[in-house]
């Protein structure tokens, strides 16, 4: 007979901001010259983000995420503006006397497909690798986990972002993996417990909510009983460790919002 558990939890109305990882920029792979028109593009890599946007050499670019772009310091501002923060940005190229919309976009979209998160993908694997870039990755992960150090508060945030990195990488290869996708949730989840710890209630509720997504997102996913206790016991947790916050920093990050996740076991 299955258990049936509705688990409602409060999270905060935060933005999700898209894991870093070390990939190649928007804009790599680009030549432009500035032209009384706007910005044009003359030079287009093979294998990058623009040309796997469609971009061509001769393309003018007017404008980026909806910033008019006139000169080539234009374009350097926002580059400056997007790197490292965005992983996709809307154009306006003007290509032949007609305005077209491009999308460059860097994110892994076997992630997206399956987890409905944007971040990039990885595009750097060792020379003479010999077992899958899937294993390579995740092994990376588990050693950032598992590396000396973690008892020095520093350090163990910086373990933790630098697993979660090399777990999305891993996913990237296999998106499909539940056992990623925990321990990304996993760490996610020890993450907003070392914030809340040392204060930062904000950043701490943040990573919460992309624990409580992730955990949501596996459970959609299998019917493994050992998967769901596991998803049931960090859940509870969670709600544990957010109904401990001071009711005042809650009310000052934003509005709260209720999100249930049904639980079948």
């Amino acid at each position: 007979m299955r258990l049936y558990i509705l688990f409602f939890i409060t999270i905060m109305s935060l933005s999700v901001y898209a894991a870093p990882c070390h990939a190649q920029a928007i804009f790599s792979g680009l030549i432009f010259s500035e032209t009384k028109d706007g910005i044009k593009v003359v030079g287009v890599q093979s294998g990058s983000p623009g040309l796997d946007a469609g971009l061509r050499i001769g393309d003018i670019v007017l404008e980026i995420d909806g910033k008019k772009i006139k000169k080539l310091e234009d374009y350097v501002e926002i580059s400056r503006e997007v790197k490292d923060n965005k992983v996709e940005v809307s154009l306006v190229i003007l290509r032949e006397g007609v305005n077209y919309d491009a999308t460059i976009k860097i994110y892994s979209v076997p992630i997206y497909q399956h987890w409905k998160e944007k971040v990039t993908k990885p595009t750097e694997l060792p020379q003479g690798l010999t077992n899958s870039p899937y294993e390579y990755w995740v092994g990376k992960g588990n050693m950032s986990l598992k590396r000396p150090g973690r008892n020095d508060s520093k350090a163990k945030e910086a373990n933790y972002n630098k697993a979660i990195n090399y777990l999305f990488n891993g996913l990237h290869y296999q998106p499909e993996s539940i056992d990623t996708a925990l321990q990304i949730a996993n760490a996610y989840h020890e993450l907003g417990n070392y914030y809340v710890s040392n204060g930062d209630v904000k950043e701490g509720v943040r990573n919460y909510r992309k624990s409580i997504k992730f955990y949501a997102g596996c459970h959609e996913k299998t019917q493994n009983e050992d998967y769901l206790n596991v998803i049931l016991t960090n859940l509870q947790e969670i709600e544990k460790s957010l109904n401990n916050i001071d009711a005042y920093n809650l009310e000052t990050l934003s509005e709260p919002q209720k999100n249930s996740v049904r639980i079948y076991q």
